[in-house]
């Protein structure tokens, strides 16, 4: 029989056994969304592979969803007709990891070789970014957010510029720790590009946070560096002078661990701003101005007016009114454009100017300042010409004569 005492000793050790007990189950069991030792591993992984690219080309090469091995050749899933490239030439598998296992299964690997890394390869790994070759064919490796990124990188730097294109996707996805230059004039959509630039790469994980041109030493907010931690930077520099040098003094420190997306109108003011470190290691993109693409002016504008749900088109104006905006110099480049293709959408429900005179809202009235400083005449769509009316054709003698009866 126990005593009192032994009594309230066992109980305080059967009860500290029990919380003991559920402590060492719990622990192993109990894990965190986002562990802070695996952060940086998280943000660095790979990004599942859907599609193949031929570089310098309009030609992609989707890979079907849920579909877990594909082959590359003239008569393979993925089909392209190039000279070095054999019936079935390649094997592309998913493997761990979300990475695309490719082998080389041609009928004779040494003649029909894959080249991956400047070498002569078999079976290799590959991620969203990387390249490969097959011949004088490079194929490169895109995931979901580069294919949807490809749009705007291909509205900002020409349609046709598909070397440019390609060249800037695999930049921003290959290495996001690669630091990138935009070169472009005012009003070019450098904004627009780098925002497309951020998401396409792992990077996008964290946030995108733009930093306005200052001079002045310890002006810029030195908190968007850390809440852009494992994230991007988008920094825009002065016309005149250089960025606040205390700001990139700070961005500088190995613990920021930030990618920075330089916005500038010249090299120059990116190399009297930043430090060799930065710049000489940084790819750089060159924006082409409007005026050196006015062919794309009617693509352009048609893309707007279908996103807006409007029904104009280009081919809709006038003459005259195609002329004005083919000649009209852009200096505000796609900026002015986009502003362009707003008034347009509103100026072309009026058929006369004294039509045009009687709305005094304020919207139609900087519309109508903006179709006077381009002097483009009223209507800007040319008018519906209504059908001929044809007289409708004598009855018949066999007709006439049924009548009579």
């Amino acid at each position: 029989m126990l005593t009192f005492y032994e009594w309230v000793v066992f109980c305080y050790l059967s009860a500290f056994g029990r919380l003991w007990f559920l402590f060492a189950v719990a622990l192993p069991i109990r894990t965190d969304a986002y562990p802070s030792d695996n952060r940086a591993g998280y943000l660095g992984g790979t990004d599942l592979v859907t599609a193949l690219r031929i570089y310098g080309t309009t030609t992609e090469l989707p890979l079907l969803a849920g579909l877990l091995a594909a082959t590359l050749g003239r008569e393979g899933d993925l089909r392209a007709d190039h000279r070095y490239l054999a019936k079935v030439h390649a094997r592309l598998e998913r493997d761990s990891g979300n990475w695309l296992r490719v082998e080389n299964i041609s009928t004779d690997p040494k003649k029909n070789p894959i080249i991956f890394g400047r070498h002569e390869v078999r079976v290799f790994h590959i991620k969203p970014g990387d390249q490969f070759r097959i011949g004088d064919t490079i194929y490169y490796a895109l995931n979901e957010e580069m294919r949807l990124a490809r749009r705007t990188v291909a509205e900002i730097l020409g349609e046709t510029q598909n070397t440019e294109i390609d060249d800037c996707l695999i930049a921003a996805s290959a290495d996001a720790d690669r630091h990138i230059v935009l070169i472009g004039e005012p009003g070019s959509g450098q904004a627009r590009l780098g925002q497309a630039m951020h998401w396409a790469s792992t990077r996008r994980h964290s946030q995108c946070i733009p930093v306005p041109a200052t001079r002045t030493a310890g002006s810029a907010d030195l908190q968007a560096i850390r809440d852009a931690r494992d994230g991007t930077l988008l920094i825009w520099l002065p016309t005149r002078g250089k960025f606040d040098q205390n700001f990139i003094s700070n961005v500088m420190a190995s613990q920021t661990k930030v990618r920075l997306i330089i916005c500038a109108s010249s090299a120059g003011k990116v190399d009297g701003s930043f430090p060799t470190s930065i710049t000489d290691g940084a790819a750089r993109v060159t924006i082409p101005p409007l005026d050196a693409r006015k062919d794309e002016i009617p693509v352009l504008l048609d893309r707007w007016f279908v996103e807006s749900r409007s029904s104009l088109r280009f081919e809709t104006f006038t003459p005259q009114i195609q002329s004005k905006l083919r000649s009209h110099r852009w200096t505000r480049n796609l900026q002015e454009l986009q502003a362009a293709a707003d008034h347009l959408a509103l100026l072309s429900h009026y058929r006369s100017e004294r039509e045009a005179e009687r709305d005094h809202s304020t919207t139609r009235g900087e519309s109508r300042a903006w179709r006077k400083r381009m002097k483009l005449p009223l209507p800007l769509v040319r008018m519906k010409v209504p059908l001929p009316l044809v007289p409708k054709p004598p009855a018949s003698s066999a007709t006439t004569r049924k009548r009579v009866k």
